[in-house]
């Protein structure tokens, strides 16, 4: 039963008139005589009777205000509780590398200046793997990964392919003309992530091993700065570098090696008006970061 049957008797009940009733809730007479009529088939008795012009509720109508009133009272309450926690819900993101920060923070930052943020939660996660069992346990309503999960339950698009540069602090690099990766210690990434699989395999081709191993793609990025060693880092990391302090060299040598990005999603699973933004605002991007 729509529950505005319910709000519409009780204004008729007070005013005892028709017409009053469809001017204070802003109705039409015949729509509010329609809605008393359907409430009083759904009960099987009259509710009201007209005799004359004057408008009489009846005992069993009588009978039907205070609880009319009670469930509108818990139904005006259970709405502003509702209504509280969609306000304070955040669209939670798992994502597999700090590297993804680098295309969702522009997305993020375009929807606050439309005033469409609402609340985020990003999470950081050890790789894809955790990403999509986050995803499919609810924890997250989106992931974004560096792998191509394929999933029946999962809709997974790719939104962006950086491509793969190696570079060095200025500082270390000894012939800038014509540099060799094979001179230079090399800054690797923890096993089990992307990048340390693409970087583990181009230095094998090589006959190489890494110098040097952290637990995750900033700490990477922050060594090399510091001239610790050389690291396979995606171009637009570096050229933004190179904007900030230009005191990085990147290798002619080509990696020939893209690291892409793919949204996940549950196919079924609610996704708020938030979240259908985001999504929608990284595929419109996914040529360029």
């Amino acid at each position: 039963m729509d529950i505005r049957l319910l709000k519409t008797f009780c204004v008729v009940a007070k005013l005892e008139n028709i017409t009053q009733a469809a001017e204070l809730l802003n109705f039409t007479q015949p729509t509010v005589s329609a809605q008393i009529r359907t409430l009083e088939e759904h009960f099987g008795v009259q509710l009201f009777e007209r005799i004359g012009k004057k408008l009489y509720i009846t005992d069993a109508g009588k009978s039907l205000i205070d609880p009319s009133e009670k469930i509108l009272k818990i139904y005006s309450e259970t709405v502003t509780k509702i209504k509280y926690f969609s306000e304070v819900q955040y669209t939670r993101i798992g994502i597999s590398s700090s590297y993804i920060n680098y295309l969702l923070s522009p997305a993020l930052l375009q929807m606050q200046t439309n005033d469409t943020t609402g609340k985020i939660n990003v999470e950081i996660c050890l790789n894809s793997s955790c990403v999509l069992d986050g995803v499919n346990n609810n924890k997250y309503d989106i992931g974004i990964v560096h792998d191509f999960i394929s999933e029946k339950c999962l809709n997974t698009v790719i939104i962006n392919s950086e491509e793969l540069v190696w570079v060095g602090h200025e500082n270390l690099i000894k012939d800038e003309e014509c540099p060799r990766i094979d001179d230079y210690p090399v800054i690797n990434f923890r096993k089990g992530c992307t990048f340390r699989i693409l970087c583990d395999k181009l230095l094998q081709k090589r006959g190489l091993n890494s110098t040097f191993e952290y637990s995750d793609f900033d700490a990477v990025k922050n060594v090399m700065t510091e001239g610790l060693g050389i690291a396979l880092l995606p171009r637009i990391v570096v050229e933004n570098l190179i904007k900030e302090k230009d005191k990085f060299y990147i290798f002619k040598e080509l990696s020939n090696l893209q690291i892409p990005l793919y949204t996940i999603t549950r196919k079924d699973k609610y996704l708020s008006n938030t979240a259908h933004t985001l999504l929608r605002l990284l595929q419109e991007n996914k040529v360029t970061i």
